[in-house]
This record gives structure tokens, C-alpha cells and sequence, in this order.
């Protein structure tokens, strides 16, 4: 499976383009985006142009994202099962891990597909003045259910992606970089690319 990864488009048009270029041209299965539109109006104009498979969770900057179509799923506390992997969206405004590990009880960590608005604490969460700011329930859900992937944003200054045993994490904020990733599950592959 090709999961693009993007996060943090701040109502970019350019951005936009760029990210259905790419969807369009690299064959991709999923698409996964993790929030901070800034506008929902933004939002559902470009959901409205998505012919992917689309996994969306809100960000800090975005009230109330709705949206009604059968490609987009906006995920909040949510499960949602899509060829073979289950992706969960994390709620930005409830982080606890302990409810986030009664959601995926029942489902194997290289199946499962974590997609949160903030990041997990010292991992890809250092801000420009080096201070982390990640969520520590986000570190301990990771630490313990393992998931095979952990997609987010909201950090725009540490960009990029860490690779541990068992799981993938991408920072997939691109207002400040303008790289988006790639994944290719299983193998955990990745690719870059410049928006």
C-alpha cells in the first residue's frame, strides 16, 4: 500500500495542487492528511477534489471539520478499516493513552495506522528554540501498542521522519518545508517529496 503523508497546509492553493499532482501521478492507495487547514470552507473545497481514499484528522487551527463524501473519513476517537490496516484518528482536543489502547485492544500493532494533529513527546516535536512539545500519552500509546505507523504535523520546524523496530513516524508538516512522504506498507519504505 502507498500512503502519501502531508499535514499543516495553512490554506496553501499552491499546496494544494501540488498534493493532487501527486495523487494523481505516483500511484497512490491512501491518502492521509493531519489537519491544520485553517478554514473548513478550504477544506471541503479540496476534500471535494480527492478521488483517494483520504484519512483526516483536525488540527489545532481547524473548528468543527466536517465533511460528507465517500472518499474523505475525518477520524476523531475513530477506527476505521480500510485493505487489510486499521487507521485511527486521534481526537486534538482528548489525548490519553489509556483510552486509545481500549480502542485498538483487539488489533495487531503492524495492522494499525495512528494519525494525531500533534506528535508523540521527543519524537519529531522540537520546536525552533529546541524545546519538545509533543504529547506524552501519544509516546506512551506508541510505546506500547507499537503501530506500524504514526502520521502527524503541528511542528513544522522538525520535518521529517524516525524509524524505531517497530514503527514508522512521519512529521508531515509542510508549511515550513514543503516535503511530504511516501510510505509503502509493509516494507516501511519511504519516499520524499518536495511540494
Amino acid at each position: 500500500m502507498r500512503i502519501l503523508c502531508t499535514s499543516d497546509f495553512h490554506r496553501s492553493d499552491k499546496i494544494v495542487k501540488k498534493v493532487l499532482k501527486i495523487l494523481n501521478e505516483k500511484n497512490i492507495d491512501v491518502y492521509i492528511n493531519a489537519g491544520d487547514f485553517l478554514s473548513n470552507d478550504f477544506a471541503r473545497a479540496f476534500f471535494k477534489k480527492l478521488k483517494v481514499k483520504t484519512f483526516v484528522v483536525s488540527g489545532n487551527w481547524d473548528w468543527d471539520l466536517k465533511y460528507n463524501g465517500k472518499t474523505v473519513s475525518i477520524l476523531e476517537d475513530e477506527i476505521e478499516k480500510y485493505k487489510g490496516y486499521c487507521f485511527l484518528g486521534a481526537n486534538p482536543d482528548f489525548a490519553n493513552s489509556k483510552h486509545l489502547l481500549s480502542l485498538t485492544k483487539n488489533i495487531p500493532a503492524e495492522k494499525l495506522i495512528f494519525i494525531s494533529h500533534s506528535p508523540p513527546y521527543k519524537i519529531l516535536d522540537k520546536m525552533w528554540n529546541g524545546a519538545s512539545i509533543g504529547f506524552v500519552e501519544y509516546t506512551e500509546f506508541v510505546k506500547k501498542k507499537k503501530p506500524i505507523l504514526h502520521v502527524f504535523g503541528h511542528i513544522h520546524e522538525d520535518n521529517g521522519v524516525k524509524k524505531t523496530k517497530n514503527t514508522l513516524f512521519v512529521n508531515a508538516a509542510l508549511a515550513a518545508s514543503k516535503k511530504a512522504y511516501i510510505v509503502e506498507l509493509p516494507s516501511k519504505k519511504i519516499e520524499t517529496v518536495i511540494l
